[in-house]
């Protein structure tokens, strides 16, 4: 792959955030395919040097961390992770689908919110975490699943992620709403 071709790739990813390409193809340099379940298709995300802070998504012109309404982002992220990291001893890519309705319940178990309350706050966090990579929402379908970007995280980062899902209290997918949660912001 030349350097034009490689410049390409990363400007689109710069761009669009990760890329959905055919299984198969050569990776540029600094990416790294993720395979997608079904093994079609892969995500292909940058690499970042141990350490990589603000500093160097600037110099790459990567996106960083969603900071918009932080609190409630992180949470929601939390909550998809209870839902889609069927087994959090294991390895958190690709995760689970989950229904929309079992996500938006534990995010009201961690908030306190009722469902009235939280929805919007949900639905703004699931948009930006599925803009940036870290999930991918199905709002047609209404599922949630964990995005590329999630397998960005350090072996040193997934004991802080294991305690955080332990922590989150189980719900009943039985007795979690089943809507699909589009709607206003």
């Amino acid at each position: 792959m030349d350097a034009q071709e490689t410049a390409r790739w990363w400007a689109r990813i710069r761009a669009a955030g990760p890329q959905l390409v055919p299984v198969g193809g050569a990776s540029p340099p600094g990416l790294t395919p993720l395979a997608e379940p079904g093994g079609s298709r892969a995500w292909l995300i940058p690499v970042l040097p141990n350490g990589a802070g603000p500093a160097v998504l600037d110099e790459l012109d990567l996106p960083h961390p969603v900071l918009e309404q932080p609190n409630d982002t992180a949470r929601v992220l939390a909550a998809a992770l209870k839902c889609c990291w069927a087994d959090p001893s294991g390895p958190l890519w690709p995760g689970v689908s989950a229904p929309f309705g079992q996500v938006a319940a534990t995010f009201e178990a961690i908030t306190g919110r009722d469902e009235l309350v939280s929805h919007r706050a949900l639905v703004a966090g699931l948009r930006r975490l599925a803009w940036s990579g870290w999930l991918i929402w199905d709002e047609p379908q209404g599922t949630v699943r964990l995005g590329p970007r999630v397998a960005t995280w350090r072996q040193t980062e997934m004991s802080a992620l294991r305690e955080l899902c332990r922590s989150i209290p189980a719900l009943d997918p039985e007795a979690a709403p089943s809507a699909s949660g589009g709607g206003d912001e």
